[in-house]
């Protein structure tokens, strides 16, 4: 009886400890699983992460994987064991290795959307980002769909640098389109310090209203969307601001409200501005103050929202190209070229002699008085000799039209003034970049023309007229102008009369003066910049658009 009752515990015994060593196995499998769960999820998000950092550098955002084995537009997603794919280690965890596989919806020759349609406009800009994580044979996976906007400076009416001590920009303006505003050298912490002082009837709007019909017919349509259910056409104007305060005064406005039934948009689409806002226009609410005349879709509060992404172009800065934003080394002075050095030395000038085409001194150009200069062949003065590869100015005074073709450069300052008596309208046609190494002064009304002499949609497609100036810009210092084209002052830009600017202003600090200028952005400027424009590169910003998970 002794021995079956101890054979019965015994065996009783064997079955609880076995029973309790399996849960315990089974539950240290599940912790080790659900460890590796977690773990992967980290070298998910680690891939996403490494990925966007290297599309927002212009690259292509693949990790761990070989495009040009895989394919840039799979239709079946890569996995760990395809060829082509080599995946990275986690550095913190060893045993978790990860992948990216991005699609760009604009070239992959999908219909991503469902549309119906195949890398249409409504497809660029748009990716779709696999990342793949395995540890210890657990592998998650998930996609995550982005949306890149190009916030290069020329996407601006006005982009405005480091400013000066009393501001970014002085004066009353009239701008149809987004400003932009960095403001490092600002003061801080006090009110009487202003990015941007709006007084008087100065404003900024998203539309073309108000704009001179012999300007508005030598620009294409602007763009139109779906907005609280109408087709509208609006310049997507959008206000930043990343240090120093926003004055608006009297009758100023930043938008305006919405209204229906007119087919433009009124309101701006956003504005970001970091420290606040101030004058007579807005209430004291403690914080950063409440605007009463700010007409925006996501209020005032929002803060600037591009980091360190966009800074102020300068001529010093290194060369990139406009397309991919790659540098360019520089094996004569064994650093990358900077963008002076490459317009002049690679755009401009012979490959051996690199002064040669680079005009010396200082250019005037009068409205009744014929120039010609031709950087690639400066001996031959006689403009019947001129080829279509060559970079030249002919100015024709009997009919004020102004030919330019390709890049010049100015060791000195340039000069473009009227005639005599009312003889100050200079049409020009073709397209060039002039880089000034010192002041400009544009004194003129600068128009562009096509080929045929008609003026209809002749901006910026065909013809355009970018002037780069190491130091100061004048633009319109006697009377009001008409001026088309694309202006860059890494100095001040003065603006001091009435005159109407359509294009794009960039510069360090404005001097807008009293008497209100107009300027009108041209949302296709930043796609047809003529080569050799500082800051012509893309800088991208991304936003979220989904995430999801996927299966095995």
């Amino acid at each position: 009886m002794a021995l079956v009752l101890a054979t019965v515990f015994i065996s009783l015994a064997i079955i609880v400890l076995a029973s309790v060593t399996l849960r315990v196995i089974n539950q240290s499998r599940q912790v080790e699983q659900y460890r590796s769960y977690e773990t992967c999820m980290y070298g998910v998000e680690t891939a996403f992460a490494s990925s966007l950092a290297l599309l927002e550098g212009g690259e292509d955002g693949m990790i761990g994987v070989d495009p040009d084995v895989v394919g840039r537009s799979a239709a079946q997603v890569p996995t760990f064991d395809s060829d082509g794919v080599a995946p990275v280690q986690l550095a913190a965890m060893p045993n978790v290795d990860y992948m990216t596989y991005v699609r760009n919806w604009g070239t992959d020759g999908l219909d991503n959307n469902g549309n119906g349609s195949i890398d249409e406009a409504d497809e660029q800009w748009h990716y779709s980002l696999y990342a793949s994580a395995r540890d210890n044979g657990t592998v998650r996976r998930a996609e995550r769909v982005i949306r890149a906007t190009d916030v290069k400076v020329w996407r601006n009416a006005i982009f405005a640098g480091a400013g000066q001590a009393g501001g970014l920009v002085n004066g009353n303006t009239s701008i149809h389109g987004s400003v932009h505003l960095l403001g490092e050298n600002l003061i801080t912490g006090t009110e009487a310090i202003t990015a941007m002082d709006l007084s008087g009837t100065s404003l900024i709007h998203n539309n073309y209203v108000g704009m001179p019909a012999d300007l508005l017919q030598r620009v294409p349509p602007l763009p139109t969307r779906s907005f609280n259910g109408e087709t509208i056409s609006t310049l997507n104007a959008i206000l930043r601001v990343k240090h120093g305060l926003v004055g608006t005064s009297g009758n100023s406005e930043i938008g305006e409200p919405d209204m229906t039934g007119n087919a433009i948009k009124e309101t701006m689409d956003a504005t970001y501005v970091s420290d606040g806002w101030t004058g007579t226009s807005v209430i004291d609410d403690g914080d950063r103050g409440d605007p009463t005349h700010v007409y925006s879709d996501n209020g005032w509060d929002a803060r600037y929202d591009l980091g360190d992404r966009v800074s102020m172009p300068f001529l010093q800065d290194d060369w990139r190209n406009p397309t991919t934003g790659a540098k360019v080394w520089d094996s004569a002075r064994g650093s990358y070229y900077t963008h002076e050095h490459y317009f002049d030395e690679v755009l401009v000038a012979d490959p051996v002699n690199k002064t040669d085409g680079i005009y010396t001194g200082d250019i005037t150009i009068r409205a009744n008085q014929n120039f010609y200069y031709n950087a690639s062949r400066p001996s031959d003065s006689n403009p019947a000799h001129r080829l279509s590869t060559d970079d030249y100015i002919l100015f024709d005074a009997a009919s004020n039209v102004m030919e330019i073709n390709g890049q010049l450069s100015i060791n000195g300052s340039l000069t473009i003034v009227r005639g005599t008596g009312n003889d100050k309208t200079i049409y020009y046609k073709g397209r060039a970049a002039i880089l000034v190494h010192g002041n400009a002064t544009l004194d003129t009304d600068l128009l562009s023309i096509n080929a045929d002499g008609s003026a209809a949609n002749s901006f910026p497609v065909n013809n355009f007229f970018g002037i780069m100036a190491s130091g100061d810009m004048t633009v319109g210092a006697i009377s009001q102008l008409s001026l088309v084209g694309a202006f860059y002052a890494q100095g001040r830009m003065i603006c001091s009369k009435q005159s109407n600017v359509l294009g794009t202003f960039v510069s360090n600090y404005f001097d807008m003066g009293t008497n209100v200028p107009g300027i009108f952005q041209v949302p296709s400027l930043a796609d047809n910049l003529p080569q050799g424009m500082v800051g012509a590169y893309p800088i991208l910003a991304f936003e979220h658009v989904s995430w999801r998970e996927l299966g095995i």
